[in-house]
């Protein structure tokens, strides 16, 4: 990776595209308070993501109930020469949504479960919370990854690395169809009868074809759902980590396993008791009941003292819960690099970036297993064995430079293994897709867009180069 601060457009002072010349009246009049304009109350807080670390600058702000929102949206955007980002929260947001009207989906809240089919229709406003709380008690589960604050239909349009990814796939994997606004304004459902090069493109590639209204998804076995995570002192942690690389390696598919380099800041939002510590976090899950995870885990348990333990049965709407991720909106920023092997050698360079200055978490998930086919799509083949995260809380703008810089460090250490391709749901703010998929992919990619948006109504949060 080799980026600025400029690049990233993180902060007040990165270039805008805003028009103040457009006059929203019009759109008003259909849309009335759902609609927010720069100067309206409250625009402040309304128009910024999720993460704080990102300063998209809209030029308006929609909330659509209803697909008729987003399809009014966009044809004011495609007649007044303005793209339409399509955002839920805006946990994946960047600067490349600066000008456009970012069309926000929370009042999309439609959520309906067939248990007997294993099948969920999901509104782009529904987070994974809240799907997985309507599993509870019939032994399914969505593709939820680490944080039950993030959408599904943003997530599975975005590839999606879930704790059931080894087992099932890419979270884009279960996507069966689509209910979509296009570049016209026109409303309708596709599925790979209906429409199969736009089912593919969707699968991964995010928002970049249509505004994606609802979905339907696949909803997986789950006999008995047990996860969560162990943590040990730092003094452990070569012990710890080269314990969990003999663990990865004897795996089944339905586990997964995740670690943890954890350099807490000694600031007032982390918890008293561990502000300012360092500690080694080995997190699983699984889909086959405890005894198996507990197995799994076994050699890493042994690998040093737990002073931390969460490894217990959960429900569905639980598994959201294992990383005790915030759900409260953050300045952070992060980014990731595919490995192809994780060796003792890895994790000796890891050990060695792991007090980078600004880089706060290093994370190491299992991703990859040997599975029999997967639905095509951009992205839904899982294109490493191992990710590696970096990342960082942004308190004061001041520390995005050396921030960047960390993960520059983090990112060439770990050269010798990197290997694959990274979905866009883990993508950093600057990056693009480009770093999916194959070039022939990719171009595949650029036609699709070329035959559904060619004058460019749609701006995602991560677009081709």
């Amino acid at each position: 990776m080799s980026t600025t601060t400029d690049t990233i457009g993180i902060r007040p002072g990165h270039p805008t595209e805003v028009d103040d010349d457009v006059d929203f009246d019009a759109l008003r009049v259909q849309l009335g308070e759902r609609l927010v304009t720069p100067g309206d109350p409250g625009w402040d807080e309304i128009s910024r993501p999720w993460n704080l670390a990102i300063d998209q600058t809209p030029a308006a702000v929609v909330f659509a109930h209803s697909p008729r929102d987003v399809a009014a949206a966009v044809r004011f955007g495609r007649a007044n020469g303005l793209a339409v980002a399509p955002q839920a929260g805006g946990h994946g947001a960047t600067s490349r949504l600066a000008g456009s009207i970012v069309v926000r989906s929370s009042g999309l809240t439609d959520l309906a479960i067939d248990p007997v089919a294993r099948i969920a229709r999901v509104g782009a406003g529904v987070r994974w919370g809240a799907l997985q709380a309507k599993l509870d008690g019939t032994g399914l589960t969505g593709m939820i990854g680490s944080n039950p604050d993030v959408s599904v239909v943003g997530y599975t349009l975005q590839g999606g690395y879930s704790w059931f990814t080894r087992a099932f796939g890419m979270g884009s994997d279960s996507l069966r169809a689509a209910e979509v606004v296009d570049a016209q304004g026109e409303v309708r459902w596709v599925d790979d009868t209906s429409d199969p090069e736009l089912m593919w493109g969707l699968r991964g590639g995010g928002g970049n074809l249509a505004y994606v209204t609802a979905v339907e998804i696949d909803l997986h076995p789950a006999p008995e759902i047990a996860g969560g995570r162990l943590m040990f002192p730092f003094v452990a942690a070569r012990a710890v980590l080269d314990a969990y690389v003999d663990a990865t390696a004897s795996a089944p598919p339905s586990v997964s396993l995740w670690a943890s380099i954890v350099h807490l800041p000694d600031v007032s939002f982390i918890p008293e008791e561990v502000r300012g510590q360092s500690f080694v976090v080995i997190e699983g899950a699984t889909t086959d009941g405890l005894e198996l995870l507990k197995s799994a885990l076994a050699p890493v348990r042994a690998a040093g003292p737990v002073v931390y333990d969460t490894v217990r049965v959960r429900t569905a709407s639980e598994v959201g819960d294992i990383c005790e991720e915030p759900v409260d909106p953050m300045p952070a920023l992060h980014c990731a690099r595919p490995l192809g092997d994780l060796t003792p050698q890895t994790v000796e360079a890891l050990l060695a970036v792991s007090g980078t200055p600004g880089v706060m978490q290093i994370q190491v998930r299992h991703v990859g297993a040997v599975r029999p086919g997967h639905r095509p799509g951009f992205v839904t083949a899982v294109r490493s064995e191992f990710l590696v995260t970096s990342l960082a809380l942004v308190p004061d703008p001041s520390m995005e430079p050396m921030i960047v810089k960390g993960f520059e460090t983090v990112s060439e250490a770990l050269l010798p293994w990197t290997e694959g391709a990274v979905g866009s749901t883990l993508l950093a703010p600057w990056d693009s897709l480009d770093r999916s998929a194959s070039y022939g992919e990719l171009e595949r990619l650029r036609e699709l867009v070329a035959r559904e948006d060619p004058t460019g109504v749609f701006r995602a949060a991560t677009g081709l180069s």
